[in-house]
Parts: C-alpha cells; structure tokens; sequence
C-alpha cells in the first residue's frame, strides 16, 4: 500500500494542475445548471398545461446538457492532450535510452573486433587508442546520436575529408608506389614516410615487443614497419583498412593490387637506410653484428655481372639475397652459428674466383674488398 500510495502521490502531484481545471470547468458547469433552474423555479413556480411553457422547459433542458456535454468532451480532450504530452515525452526518454544502448554496443563491438586483429596477428601491435579510433572513423557519434554508415568524402580538390576517404588515399599512394621497377636515391624514404604515415594516421597501431633488425624508427619511435618484411605491415594495413571499411558500409580495398613483397622496393629501402639521405630522422635498427658489411657485400654482388649479365658471385648474392628477404631471417644471424654459416658460403665462392682473376681485371679490386669483409666477419 505504501509503494502504491507514493505512486498516486507521485502522480497527482505531476496532474494535478489538469484536474484542477477539470474541476473548475464542472462546477462552473454546475453553478449555471443551480442557477438558470432556480431563477425558471422563482418565475414559474407551478405546473403549468401550457404546451408552450414545457416546450420552452424543454429547450432549456436540451441546452444544458449540450453545455454540459461540451464542456465535458473539452475537458475529456484537454487531459487527453495532455496525457498524449506526457507520453511523448516517455517516448523521447525510451529512444533517448535505445541510442545510448545502440552507440554502447557499436562501439563495444568495434573494439572487441580490433582486439581480435591483434590477436589474429600474433598481439605484434596494439591499437594505441581504441576509442579515439572509433572517435574518428564515427565524429557525430554520441550517446544520443548513432549512424552505423559513413561516406567516403572528398572536396572539391580531391583531398580527403574523413578517416574513410584517407584510407582510400592512403592504398592508392602505396599501390603506386609499389608498384614500380625502378627507384632512385630517395624513393626508399619516400616510401616509408608513405608506410609511417598509413601506420599513425590510419591505423594508429604501435608495435610490441623486442625490436627486430630492420625495423623502422622515426624520432627514435618504432613502427610496426620493418624493411625486410615490409608484407607484414602491407597485409595488417590491409586486414585492418578492410575490417574498418565493412563497418562503415564501404567498399573493400583489394590488397592484391600492392605488391609488397617486391625485390625492388626492399633494395630501395636498403639502399636509403644503410646509407642514410642528409638529415634524416628515419632510421632502421641495425643492432646484429656485421649487418651492414653483409649487406654492402649483398649490394655489391648484385652489381657485378658478367658479359651476358649473370652474376660473378651467384652464391654469395642468393644467400644474401635469402637472408634479406625475411626479417626472420635477418634476426636469425645474431646466432653464431648461423651467422659463420652464412660467411662460410660467402667466402669458399669469393677465394676460388678470387684466385681466377687477374690483378688487373674490372671487378678484381671490388671482389678484393669483399674477401676482406668476409674474413674480418670470419675472424670476429
């Protein structure tokens, strides 16, 4: 009874301004009714034969109660309206409370699926801020606003306006850039500025754990970006760009279309970082020993060929050129082991042509210094 009490309280005290009205209108309903019957009882105070006084009584009967019925359907209206009001509100309050849910859930769901990327990528990066990036793919959302689609936008210059159109952007930067036989000095930075810039501004991931050799660093940050597996970051970018277009309702990018597995771009990338362009603030890490000597001896063996362009020195070029394919492969030369193993390859081929040449031959001076790296390698 207490609870049901509260609740008549509750709502008495929100309608009581309508009863009141009500109220009002009824005994004003009322005093007329007392009033116009009392002064037609003081002016004919006896039953009367006349057929004209009752039909006179009579339109006057008939006219009270249509007031009476007017002002009651007014009243009736009146609350009804206001009941209505009332509902509407309970109605703004009900959808109010489902967008809240839904943008809850959207954005619950969006980053439980950026969770399982990282874990479908072996936790190599995290998200750095989950929300944010939700906050930037979806700017309007908010707990009383949800849209589950976003346009790809540009203006009128072709420049992208939102995180869907840079994506769109981004792949098509590195899709031509990939996609080319030839580089020059420079092209290798270029390309990382591209890869560093797809990396913050779209993917906003950074990477975990130890660092790889090869792997890039601007302003001494690292990236989850390493030059002798640049397909790593090519095939997270696109897995990660994908999963965000689906849920924005666009389009998908095919992958396909960059190859980033090419010999061309890593030998550009190469070139860049293990001789450095004027003030450069990219850098890669390049902690294992004897590193850089193996890969100036990589550079100089694809450079040597012969009369009918074949490599003088095809061992060594393939088993450096299998080694700085992979950065598996790379990190695997800080074992002892395999690093002695990789010279010895190396120097057998390069002492028996060395041996066949002549003092005075073209290439007799660069396989010279070779020999000299691969002992001073050997004799560490």
């Amino acid at each position: 009874m207490k609870g049901s009490d509260k609740t008549f309280g509750e709502w008495l005290g929100v309608n009581w301004i309508w009863l009141a009205v009500v109220g009002v209108m009824l005994s004003c309903v009322a005093v007329l009714g007392y009033k116009i019957f009392s002064t037609y009882a003081e002016q004919l105070p006896y039953i009367s034969n006349d057929h004209t006084a009752w039909a006179s009584f009579g339109s006057l009967l008939a006219g009270f109660f249509t007031l009476t019925g007017t002002v009651a359907t007014v009243a009736t209206l009146l609350f009804l309206a206001h009941q209505n009001k009332a509902m509407q509100k309970v109605t703004q309050m009900q959808l109010a409370t489902m967008t809240f849910e839904r943008y809850i859930n959207h954005r619950k769901l969006f980053i439980e699926q950026l969770k399982d990327l990282e874990i479908a990528h072996k936790n190599a990066f995290n998200f750095c801020d989950p929300n944010l990036l939700y906050k930037t793919i979806f700017p309007e959302n908010g707990p009383h606003k949800c849209e589950f689609s976003v346009e790809s936008k540009f203006d009128a210059n072709g420049d992208y306006e939102n995180l869907i159109s840079e994506i769109y952007f981004r792949f098509e930067e590195l899709v031509e850039i990939f996609n080319v036989s030839q580089f020059n000095k420079g092209d290798g930075d270029l390309l990382a500025r591209c890869l560093i810039n797809f990396h913050d501004r779209v993917l906003m991931i950074e990477p975990v754990g130890a660092k790889r050799n090869g792997d890039i660093e601007f302003n001494s940050v690292p990236y989850f970006i390493n030059i002798f597996s640049i397909e790593e970051f090519v095939r997270a970018a696109v897995k990660i760009s994908n999963h965000i277009l689906r849920f924005t309702n666009n389009n998908e990018v095919d992958g396909s279309r960059i190859f980033a597995n090419s010999k061309f771009v890593r030998h550009a990338m190469m070139d860049d970082y293990f001789r450095p362009v004027d003030n450069q603030r990219i850098e890669i890490v390049t902690s294992i020993f004897g590193i850089k000597a193996l890969e100036s001896i990589h550079r100089q063996a694809f450079r040597m060929r012969d009369s009918e362009n074949e490599f003088l020195l095809p061992v060594t070029f393939r088993t450096l050129n299998n080694i700085f394919s992979s950065a598996d492969l790379v990190n695997g030369l800080a074992d002892d082991e395999i690093l002695n193993e990789v010279v010895e390859d190396c120097i057998e081929e390069v002492g028996d042509y060395l041996q066949q040449m002549k003092v005075d031959s073209p290439n007799f001076s660069m396989v010279n210094k070779i020999s000299d790296k691969l002992i001073a390698l050997r004799n560490r």
